[in-house]
């Protein structure tokens, strides 16, 4: 029997895209393993329109408001396993969660909350060490082996080898940050001439701060909405002016030189192991006045060090494989069956 699988996660303007884009990922490994996915979405006009135009049936349920609303969802679906997605997320929706289905999945960056729970996956940099809170028989699967990306990141990344910096890719995440990105545009028109600049404003941004550069910047400035995939775009860019949330280990599969920008207080262990990796150049964080100059100094020197932009990008993919998101699914497809569930 197909099992199934439900999501419960969380996504709109104030919090971003993070954690929609890696439950995405591995609802996609999980299909290719013969799951069956649903999704429980706070109510989000945006947010449900995305996981449905991914091809996955989406449920409106303010479900983080309440164990019992959380519940009530999982009861519905009758899922086999329940994955979790969401800082909001409290103990008491996990002791409710956990009888209603036979493996309960927490996605945790944190390791802050007691967590009854049968997995948790936690897939930055660095987190290998951590100490959670867990039952004795929780399995942990933590770092970047099991990053959570689209697996399509797994295959070996085929980049453009140019001496010149010719395309960089500047995006700040899916929250919005208008005022951040269109300092960081400004940051890198000034020191580029004659090369093309895409700009992702995502879902929930607005454009109007970076159109002035498409019109008047010293170069060419293309201004991005919402795209179902960045992995295009990093291919084709010599250098990325990034957040440092999800975006951070797309680029890196890709194996994309990145100047990081920190956007919120939750990335700064995203930033401290990538420095420690070598593998991106830190410039600030996105709220400092001093943090466009730093990105306009750092492209710049960048754009004239070829080596150094090839060294962090090969660095970057010996990071972040691309394959995580199988690795969890079938972690998850293989493990036994608790409570005589599936």
């Amino acid at each position: 029997m197909k099992p199934r699988v439900a999501f419960l996660t969380i996504g709109g303007p104030r919090i971003g895209l993070g954690h929609v884009k890696r439950c995405l990922a591995l609802a996609r490994a999980l299909a290719a393993e013969g799951a069956e996915t649903d999704f429980v979405v706070s109510p989000d006009a945006q947010v449900s329109r995305i996981v449905e135009q991914a091809g996955f049936r989406v449920i409106e349920r303010p479900w983080e408001r309440a164990p019992e609303i959380a519940g009530a969802a999982a009861r519905e679906l009758a899922a086999d396993i329940v994955i979790v997605d969401a800082y909001v997320a409290t103990t008491e929706h996990f002791e409710a969660l956990k009888p209603l289905t036979g493996c309960l999945v927490v996605v945790d960056d944190t390791a802050e909350r007691r967590l009854p729970v049968d997995v948790v996956v936690n897939v930055g940099a660095g987190t290998e060490h951590l100490s959670y809170r867990v039952l004795p028989e929780t399995t942990l699967l933590l770092g970047t082996r099991y990053t959570l990306l689209d697996p399509a990141y797994a295959e070996a990344p085929r980049r453009p080898s140019r001496a010149r910096v010719e395309r960089v890719l500047v995006t700040l995440g899916g929250s919005v940050h208008p005022e951040a990105l269109a300092a960081m545009v400004t940051a890198v028109d000034a020191v580029l001439a004659g090369a093309v600049l895409d700009v992702v404003v995502g879902p929930f941004g607005a454009t109007s701060g970076v159109n002035g550069h498409a019109r008047s910047g010293r170069n060419r400035v293309v201004v991005h909405g919402h795209l179902p995939e960045l992995r295009p775009l990093m291919r084709e860019a010599d250098l990325a002016v990034s957040g440092a949330g999800v975006t951070l280990y797309e680029l890196a599969a890709t194996a994309t030189p990145t100047v990081m920008v920190q956007t919120e207080p939750f990335q700064a262990a995203n930033v401290a192991a990538f420095e420690r990796a070598g593998v991106a150049i830190f410039a600030g964080p996105a709220a400092a006045p001093d943090t466009a100059g730093r990105v306009r100094d750092t492209v710049a020197a960048l754009s004239k060090d070829a080596v150094r932009r090839a060294a962090l990008g090969a660095a970057g993919r010996r990071l972040v494989d691309g394959d995580g998101a199988r690795r969890v699914a079938r972690e998850l497809i293989s493990m036994p069956v608790r409570g005589g569930k599936r």
